[in-house]
C-alpha cells in the first residue's frame, strides 16, 4: 500500500509545478504491470500495488508501489502486462529501480518521482552505480546520496553523498560530500577501440570532501573536477604510518592521477608526503609518462632532516633532497633517438640514507645526453655528460662520437666469406675525483680505432670462426705527463662452435616426460692480445677501452638442456626441464694472466625442474688458486598451490657473505595473506634482515601491518591503507626499504 505522507509529498509536487500541469499533459508510450491497481478516472490516475514495471524507449522502472498519471481515458487495466500505456509522471515507493540508455546507470531509491517525457526526477535515499577506469580495468564506484535530481536525460546531481568501492550498505571506507554533479555525453568513438566502437564519456565535478575510513573523518580533500577519459578520479594511492630505529615513528600519504594529453594518457604523477618521527618533513613527486616515441620517469624530494645518518654523521644541511629525470628512447626524426639523464643531490648521505636499495644496486647517478642513429649493421652515438655531484669519482665526455660496424661481408673466398667489424671512436674525456680526495682531474682528447676481420666456415659439424684485429689508441696527455701517447695492440684467436641434438621417445617418469630432446653445445675459444705498446699505468684510466693489455686465454664451454612437453595452463607446451652450462678457462701464462694460477674458476650454472611448480637454481664459481668454491649460490623454489610459495636460499662469497634466506607467502582465505622474509648470517651467527608482514584485503581497502628486525637498525614497523579498486595491492616492504626477491612466476612455470 501508499505509505503514509504519500498524498502528501504528491501535493507538494503539485505545487511547485512538476505534475498535473495542463500544458504539460504530453505522454509517452510504456509497457505497464502490476499485481493490482485502482483508477481515478476525474484525475487520470492509477494507483498501482505490487511488482510495479514500467518499460519504455530508452528506460525503465521498476518499484514496491506507485501512483501514476496517464493519459486522459485511459482504463483500468487488468491484472498482468498492458502494452500502449500512455504515462505522463510517476510516483514510485518501496525498491525503486531505474535504468536509462545502455545500461549507463542504474539508480536504486528509496522513494521518488520520475517524469519520462521530459526526462527529469527526484529520488531520495538514493544509491547510484557507476564505473570509472582504474589503473587495472573498471572500478565499481557506488554513490550513496540523500537526494538526487535528474535534470535531463543525461544530467544528475547527488547531494549529501558517500562514494566507496564496496557494495555494502556500511563500507570500510568512503569519501563524503556535499554534492555530485553528473553529466553524459553523447556516444563518441573509442580511441582505445576498433573503429566503429563507441564510448560515452561522463563527466563529473566533485565538491570539497572528506575520506573516512570505519566511519572516522581521517583527511580532507579538494574538489574534483574531470571525466572518464583522462581517469581523474584515480588519485589516492597509499596512506600509513611505520617506525624504525633510523628514522623513528613516521607516517606517509601517497597521492596521484594520470595526465593526458590530446584525449590520450601520456603518464601519471604521484605526490608523495611523509614526516619522519626523528628527522622531519618530506615532500616528492614522481612522474612516469610513455607515448610511441619515448617514454621517461621524473623523481624528485625534498627532505628537512635534524637527525643523523648512520655512514656520515650529521649532514652538512637540514635540507636535503633530490632531483632525477631519466628519458628515453625519444625519436626525433631521421632514425636518430635521444636519452637523456639528470641527478642531482644534495650530499654524498642522502642515497645511502633514503634510498639504500638504489644506492647498493642500482644505476650509476649521472647528467648526459645520448644521441645514437642505427642503420642495419652501423650504429653512430653522440655522448655528452657533466657531473654535477661533488663527490663522484666520474668521466665527463665533452663530447665523445662513435662509429659502429658489425660483420660486413667484404669478399667470398670459396666456402668462406670474410667479414670485417670495426668500433672508432673520437672524444675529449675529463676525469673529476671525489673533491674529498684532493686530486687534479685530468683530461685527453682520445681517438681510437678498433678494426677486426673474421672468416667464419663449417667443417663438418663444427663451425670454425678465425679472427684477428688491431687497435690504435691517440691520447693527448699520458698518465705520467703531458706529452701525448699512440699505443697500437694486436689480438689474434679462434672460436669453434657446434650443436647436437637427438630425440627420444620417452613417456612418464619423474619428470612426466612426453618426448625428450638432448641438445649439447660445445664451445671453445682462443684469444691472444698481444704487441700492446704501452704499459697501463702510462695511459688515464678513462674507461674497459684504456685497459688493454697482453693477455692470453682458452676457454672452454659446455651447455646441456633437455626438453620436453608439459601441459601447463591448458597449453602443450616446449620445457627445458634441465638447463647445465658450464665454463672453464686456462691461462697459459699464468703468473701474467691469472695471478700465477693456470686454471681460471669453474663456472657452474644449473637449473632443474621436476614440474612447473618446482625449481631448483645453483651457480657457483670453484677457485682453484684459493681450493675452495669462492661463490656458491642456490635457491629451491617451491609453488605448492596458488596460496602457497615458499623458497629457501643460500649465498656464499668468500670473505664477504655466508647467508641462509627463507621466503614464503601464504594467503589462507582470499581476505587475508602472511609473507615471511627471514636471513641468518651464518659468519655472524646471527638474524638479519628478517621481516613478517600481515595483509588483509578488505573489500575496498588493504590493510598492510609490517613487522621487521635488521642487524644495524634493530626492530621496526610498518602499518599502511591502499584502495584495493584503485591501486593494485601486493605483499611488499615498506617504502623506506627494499627487500630480497627470489621466487619469479612467468608464464605457469616458476623461474
Amino acid at each position: 500500500m501508499i505509505r503514509p505522507g504519500t498524498l502528501a509529498l504528491i501535493l507538494v509536487l503539485l505545487q511547485v509545478g512538476l505534475v498535473g500541469q495542463e500544458q504539460e499533459r504530453q505522454t509517452i508510450t510504456a509497457t505497464f504491470e502490476a499485481g493490482w491497481t485502482q483508477l481515478d478516472p476525474v484525475n487520470d490516475v492509477f494507483t498501482a500495488v505490487g511488482n510495479v514495471r514500467l518499460t519504455w524507449l530508452g528506460g525503465e522502472l521498476r518499484c514496491d508501489n506507485a501512483v501514476i498519471w496517464c493519459g486522459s481515458g485511459e482504463e483500468a487495466p487488468a491484472e498482468g502486462e498492458r502494452e500502449g500505456f500512455q504515462v505522463r509522471e510517476v510516483y514510485a515507493e518501496g525498491e525503486v529501480h531505474l535504468r536509462q540508455g545502455e545500461h549507463w546507470l542504474h539508480l536504486e531509491s528509496a522513494r521518488g518521482f520520475v517524469d519520462p517525457v521530459n526526462d527529469r526526477g527526484l529520488f531520495f535515499d538514493t544509491t547510484m552505480s557507476l564505473e570509472l577506469p582504474g589503473k587495472d580495468g573498471k572500478i565499481k564506484l557506488t554513490a550513496r546520496a540523500a537526494e538526487a535530481i535528474r535534470i535531463a536525460e543525461d544530467r544528475f546531481e547527488l547531494r549529501d553523498i558517500r562514494l566507496t568501492t564496496s557494495p555494502f550498505a556500511d563500507p570500510g571506507y568512503h569519501i563524503s560530500s556535499a554534492r555530485l554533479r553528473l553529466q553524459l555525453d553523447p556516444p563518441a568513438q573509442d580511441p582505445q577501440g576498433k573503429p566503429g566502437e563507441t564510448v560515452r564519456n561522463l563527466r563529473y565535478e566533485l565538491d570539497g570532501s572528506v575520506l573516512a575510513l570505519e566511519g572516522v573523518d581521517v583527511l580532507p580533500l579538494p574538489g574534483i573536477t574531470g571525466n572518464t577519459q583522462d581517469d581523474s578520479f584515480n588519485w589516492i594511492k597509499r596512506i600509513g604510518v611505520d617506525k624504525s630505529s633510523r628514522f623513528g615513528y613516521s607516517g606517509f600519504l601517497s597521492v596521484g592521477n594520470n595526465i593526458r594529453i590530446d584525449d590520450q594518457r601520456w603518464g601519471d604523477w604521484t605526490l608523495h608526503t611523509r614526516y619522519l618521527g626523528d628527522r622531519g618533513p618530506g615532500l616528492g613527486l614522481d612522474l612516469q609518462y610513455e607515448t610511441p616515441d619515448y617514454r621517461g620517469r621524473f623523481e624528485g624530494f625534498y627532505q628537512h632532516d635534524e637527525g643523523r645518518d648512520e655512514l656520515f654523521g650529521a649532514p652538512p644541511d637540514n635540507e636535503r633532497g633530490r632531483a632525477l629525470w631519466r628519458h628515453r628512447h625519444h625519436d626525433i626524426g631521421e632514425g636518430i633517438q635521444l636519452d637523456l639523464e639528470f641527478s642531482k643531490l644534495t650530499d654524498r648521505g642522502y642515497l645511502p640514507e633514503y634510498e639504500e636499495e638504489e644506492f647498493k644496486s642500482g644505476k650509476e647517478q649521472e647528467t648526459l645526453a645520448y644521441f645514437r642513429r642505427a642503420m642495419e649493421n652501423r650504429a653512430a652515438t653522440l655522448l655528452v655528460s657533466t657531473r654535477l655531484n661533488e663527490w663522484q669519482t666520474q668521466v665527463e665526455r665533452q663530447p665523445q662520437f662513435r662509429y659502429d660496424l658489425i660483420a660486413e661481408p667484404l669478399v667470398d673466398l670459396g666456402p668462406m666469406t670474410l667479414y670485417y667489424d670495426a668500433g672508432w671512436e673520437v672524444s675529449r674525456s675529463r676525469l673529476r675525483y671525489d673533491d674529498f680526495l684532493d686530486r687534479n682531474d685530468r683530461d685527453a682528447f682520445r681517438a681510437d680505432l678498433d678494426n677486426g676481420l673474421s672468416a667464419p666456415f663449417f667443417a663438418g659439424p663444427v663451425k670454425l670462426e678465425p679472427f684477428v684485429g688491431m687497435r690504435y689508441t691517440h691520447y693527448s696527455n699520458g698518465a705520467l705527463g703531458s706529452a701525448s701517447i699512440d699505443r697500437v695492440g694486436f689480438l689474434y684467436g679462434l672460436r669453434a662452435t657446434t650443436e647436437l641434438a637427438r630425440s627420444f621417445d620417452l613417456q612418464g617418469g619423474l619428470f612426466d616426460l612426453e618426448g625428450l630432446r638432448h641438445i649439447i653445445m660445445p664451445e671453445i675459444e682462443y684469444l691472444r692480445i698481444t704487441g700492446v705498446s704501452e704499459d697501463l699505468v702510462d695511459v688515464i684510466q678513462f674507461d674497459r677501452l684504456d685497459r688493454l693489455d697482453e693477455y692470453e686465454v682458452i676457454r672452454l664451454g659446455l651447455r646441456n638442456r633437455l626438453q620436453t612437453i608439459w601441459h601447463i595452463d591448458g597449453e602443450d607446451r616446449v620445457v627445458d626441464f634441465l638447463d647445465l652450462d658450464l665454463e672453464w678457462s686456462f691461462f697459459p701464462k699464468a703468473e701474467r694472466d691469472n695471478r700465477g694460477e693456470e686454471l681460471g674458476n669453474l663456472d657452474l650454472d644449473l637449473m632443474l625442474r621436476l614440474d612447473p611448480r618446482f625449481t631448483w637454481l645453483v651457480d657457483f664459481e670453484y677457485s682453484f688458486r684459493l681450493d675452495t668454491m669462492e661463490i656458491f649460490n642456490t635457491t629451491l623454489g617451491w609453488a605448492a598451490s596458488p596460496e602457497f610459495q615458499l623458497a629457501l636460499g643460500y649465498r656464499r662469497y668468500v670473505d664477504v657473505n655466508d647467508v641462509g634466506l627463507i621466503q614464503a607467502q601464504w594467503r589462507p582465505t582470499e581476505r587475508l595473506g602472511f609473507r615471511l622474509d627471514l636471513g641468518y648470517d651464518f659468519e655472524d651467527d646471527e638474524f638479519q634482515d628478517t621481516r613478517l608482514t600481515l595483509v588483509r584485503y578488505g573489500v575496498d581497502w588493504v590493510f598492510e601491518v609490517e613487522l621487521d628486525w635488521d642487524k644495524s637498525e634493530g626492530f621496526g614497523f610498518g602499518i599502511s591503507i591502499s584502495p584495493r579498486a584503485l591501486f593494485d595491492p601486493r605483499l611488499r616492504a615498506r617504502t623506506l626499504r627494499g627487500e630480497p626477491r627470489f621466487l619469479d612466476f612467468d608464464d605457469g612455470l616458476i623461474r
